[in-house]
């Protein structure tokens, strides 16, 4: 089994042809089919399905995949593990949530650059649920999400701060008269709610929904900077991260509600697969991370 067949079998299920993935691997279509017949002869299998001008992963090809693909990523690594370089340039894929990368990402990736200029950053934003089968199939690196404390199986998740949660209307709203302020108060309300998916709409929405309360409607505003916004038009109630809306508040465009519920236990998270390979480039990113937070 040769690295170079590994590499045509997995090119050929990503591009879906031969054709295609002759042309991305710069070979004739007829060494493909030499590659994968050796490989179909040593493993005593047919890997493909070939119907017409289409190609399908058989059964046993759908199960190799999944191992060919480890192989190739140990090789990457074992390679980039002993090269002197990768402790000041390589690529770092980034998953954050929208809080995230609006308050504190920047800041984060200044310090970073600051200290390795050659590293290549890419970001992707989603939600905890997009962030997970990334990490899976190891389509981002690590990830910065929001969400409560949970045990996933298959990352490791490292708590970086609270955050706070607060209940926000415009400020001539009449609940800015009450003293208090309880799920009770929103069943007369306009909820202004963020995407799905999102772990504190999650959270109150179960919260209502245990508690048998309806809001008067549900806005939903897929944009944070959005949401705000509405609520400053007095449309209605939100929830957000209290240091996304700090400024709002001293400003007056803004007011909080003195929520007398549970607390939210909302934290910022640092995630990554558990079997992910920490790379010199990734340790590094880490280690400014943590001294960031933790300093």
């Amino acid at each position: 089994m040769e690295f170079r067949q590994l590499q045509t079998f997995v090119t050929i299920t990503q591009a879906g042809t031969f054709a295609l993935a002759a042309e991305q691997l710069g070979y004739t279509q007829p060494t493909l089919t030499t590659h994968i017949q050796a490989l179909e002869k040593e493993l005593n299998i047919k890997l493909f399905d070939r119907l017409g001008h289409r190609i399908r992963l058989t059964r046993d090809g759908e199960q190799f995949l999944g191992y060919a693909e480890r192989i190739l990523k140990l090789t990457q690594e074992a390679a980039s593990a002993v090269s002197p370089q990768q402790s000041c340039c390589g690529k770092l894929i980034i998953g954050a949530s929208e809080t995230f990368s609006v308050l504190r990402l920047p800041a984060l990736l200044k310090e970073f650059r600051h200290s390795y200029p050659a590293v290549a950053l890419e970001l992707q934003f989603g939600s905890i649920a997009k962030f997970r089968d990334d990490l899976k199939n190891n389509g981002i690196d690590l990830a910065f999400i929001l969400a409560q404390k949970n045990s996933y199986p298959d990352l490791t998740s490292e708590v970086l701060c609270p955050e706070p949660m607060s209940f926000i209307v415009a400020p001539d709203h009449r609940l800015t008269d009450q003293s208090t302020f309880s799920l009770t108060d929103v069943a007369a309300e306009d909820f202004i709610v963020t995407q799905s998916g999102c772990a504190y709409r999650d959270y109150i929405e179960n919260l209502l929904a245990q508690n048998n309360i309806h809001p008067r409607s549900f806005m939903k505003v897929k944009n944070i900077e959005a949401i705000k916004q509405f609520v400053i038009s007095g449309l209605g109630v939100a929830i957000l991260p209290r240091i996304y809306i700090e400024k709002e508040l001293a400003a007056n465009l803004l007011a909080e509600l003195p929520w007398t519920g549970p607390d939210f236990g909302m934290y910022t998270q640092l995630i990554y697969h558990k079997d992910k390979w920490l790379s010199p480039v990734m340790l590094s990113f880490l280690e400014v991370t943590r001294s960031r937070f933790f300093a």
